[in-house]
């Protein structure tokens, strides 16, 4: 009977951990011509940096150069899209309605050229870009929070802007997306061999 407690304490600690989110953290900035970029990853009391790396001194080897000529794949490509279209229309939607979540999505700006009217054509530009794109993503997945903040500076042209996002997903979700997929794999490998018969 105790082996029986032992197993069903195993699966529920599995099923629990399965079921706590993981955050995807993105965030990146450009201020005083500067680029600064962060990705992160969150798992239960756990953080991943992802990027940047951590600096080490190691030297870099140079990259060889490649003789090769390059081999078309634009036929192999189609041939993968029209037998795999359905298949990987059926991934991307259960990736995009189910398994992916935008928990938080900040957009800012202060932008400028320093001529009022080239700016104000600007303003209008950026405001139609960034609001349809939020509602892009609002209309085909799950968006929680989300703000957008553009000022327009009409007297000096400058350029700040910053983007966070917070993606959320569940290792369950990956695991079914995985069990998903290997259908998939299968037809690839079947295609992928008719091809280097073809030639």
């Amino acid at each position: 009977m105790m082996a029986v407690y032992i197993i069903l304490i195993i699966i529920a600690v599995i099923m629990l951990l399965m079921l706590l989110p993981a955050d995807l953290v993105i965030h990146i900035s450009y201020n005083d011509s500067k680029i600064r970029n962060a990705i992160n990853i969150r798992y239960a009391f756990l953080k991943f940096k992802i990027y940047p790396p951590e600096s080490k001194d190691k030297k870099t080897k140079p990259e060889e150069k490649n003789e090769k000529s390059n081999i078309p794949v634009i036929k192999p490509i189609k041939a993968v899209y029209k037998e795999l279209k359905d298949d990987i229309k059926r991934l991307g939607t259960y990736i995009i309605k189910r398994a992916l979540r935008i928990k938080e999505l900040n957009i800012s700006a202060k932008f400028g050229v320093g001529d009022p009217m080239y700016t104000g054509i600007l303003s209008g530009t950026a405001n139609a870009v960034v609001y349809n794109a939020v509602a892009f993503l609002d209309r085909h997945m799950t968006l929680d929070k989300w703000n957008v903040s553009l000022d327009a500076d009409f007297d000096n042209a400058c350029l700040d802007a910053g983007v966070y996002i917070k993606i959320r997903t569940r290792i369950l979700y990956a695991v079914r997306l995985g069990i998903m997929a290997v259908p998939v794999l299968r037809k690839l490998k079947k295609i992928n061999g008719r091809i280097k018969q073809d030639g």
